[in-house]
């Protein structure tokens, strides 16, 4: 890789070693992918700050970082915790977990992190250009980045994430060149979405269909909102390896067929109709009985437009007795739905909204002391649908659905 003056003074540890360490990571990274340089971004979101994911050695990383007098040099927002510090004992934490993750929390603080706390960067302001170089971490905010913004970022690790946020560089390979953003296969939208359930499920068989290469959407409705477009990018990455999609006509990068597959013939052309969509929903259904335990909504995290549908769908109705509906978004989307008086009517119906965290970042100890261990969730998102059964999470079956059917499903105790 050919480095500036400013980036060999730092890999020769000129401003102390856990920056040259760093510089270390991002050179060679760089010269396994081959790339030529490392690139400017003022833009990072880093993934896995999680106790449940970064436990004890990545603690003792960002202490390195604190003790040397670091902090990060460019915007940087950071994904999910354990658990809403606010509530920590209604979600099942410890105190002992809860004390962990806050002084992970205090630790970010400290070198100038957004505390944002969510795996849905854009609903906290975290919004890049067309165009703009980034370097974010979580899976479906890369692709969102990538797809619906058309920044431009590949999917980064803790480390590189905390590397990039303290140099402001990344290196120029994959998703940063125009060549790798093309189109591949086609994929013709032969029903009617109304749900982002439905989003979700048109992603996921995608990626199934064809795992290493970037889907073209075609006939999208013209109504397409970021909701469904959210439920997209966090659907494509459990079967596929691509880290974005374009959408003719409604993604920046594709306005024309012509565009998005960049003047070349897509590899394959397949379609998505009513018969793939149920078949997709029914394949994520893999609970075996029809009681409803609890109903989680909000992964990836709600954005004010959901939580508004989930008390538009509950209209006054109670949650059963023996049922738990959880609504996890973030701080900033809390604060609206408080003066909304949206976070009153899911309270008054037997709900509650959880900030900063998210399902699959509970500890094994959380979901013992909650009792939801081995009992069927009720879910809307999809990639809760597909991961937990799969990964033997928590010994989890699911109820999958439209958000309809999951408040349905809530207020009933019944799915159907």
């Amino acid at each position: 890789m050919q480095l500036t003056v400013e980036e060999q003074r730092i890999l020769n540890g000129e401003q102390g070693e856990v920056l040259r360490q760093f510089m270390e990571l991002l050179v060679s990274m760089g010269e396994c992918y081959d790339a030529p340089r490392l690139i400017p971004v003022n833009n990072v979101h880093i993934t896995s700050v999680s106790i449940a994911h970064l436990r004890k050695g990545g603690r003792k990383l960002i202490d390195s970082i604190i003790n040397s007098g670091l902090h990060f040099k460019v915007f940087t927002t950071v994904n999910c915790l354990a658990t809403d510090c606010t509530q920590w004992q209604e979600l099942g934490i410890s105190e002992e977990e809860t004390i962990k993750q806050a002084e992970v929390v205090d630790g970010l603080r400290k070198i100038r992190a957004i505390a944002s706390f969510t795996c849905a960067p854009y609903l906290v302001g975290n919004i890049p250009r067309v165009g703009e170089h980034i370097a974010w971490g979580e899976a479906s905010a890369v692709i969102y980045a990538n797809s619906v913004f058309g920044a431009r970022t590949n999917p980064e690790g803790t480390p590189s994430g905390l590397a990039s946020a303290l140099i402001g560089k990344t290196p120029l390979y994959g998703l940063h060149l125009d060549e790798n953003r093309v189109g591949q296969f086609a994929v013709r939208v032969e029903t009617k979405l109304k749900d982002p359930t439905e989003y979700g499920a048109l992603a996921l068989f995608s990626g199934a269909a064809h795992p290493e290469l970037i889907p073209v959407f075609m006939n999208l409705p013209w109504y397409t909102n970021w909701d469904g477009l959210k439920a997209m990018s966090c659907s494509l990455h459990p079967t596929s390896s691509a880290k974005m999609f374009h959408a003719i006509g409604i993604t920046p990068e594709a306005r024309t067929e012509d565009q998005a597959f960049g003047g070349r013939r897509p590899i394959d052309t397949i379609d998505f109709g009513n018969k793939e969509l149920e078949d997709t929903v029914q394949s994520l259904n893999t609970a075996t009985t029809a009681w409803v335990s609890w109903v989680a909504i909000g992964c990836p995290h709600c954005s004010i437009s959901e939580v508004s549908d989930i008390v538009r769908l509950l209209n006054g109705r109670k949650v059963s007795h023996d049922v738990s509906l959880w609504v996890f978004t973030t701080r900033p989307v809390k604060a609206m739905a408080d003066r909304m008086g949206l976070t009153e009517a899911i309270e008054k119906a037997g709900g509650r909204i959880a900030c900063e965290t998210c399902l699959e970042l509970f500890t094994e100890q959380a979901m013992k002391n909650l009792g939801f261990q081995s009992q069927p969730l009720t879910t809307n998102s999809t990639l809760l649908a597909w991961s937990l059964p799969r990964f033997k999470l928590h010994g989890l079956k699911v109820h999958y659905g439209r958000l309809k059917q999951c408040i349905d499903a809530a207020v009933s105790g019944t799915w159907r």
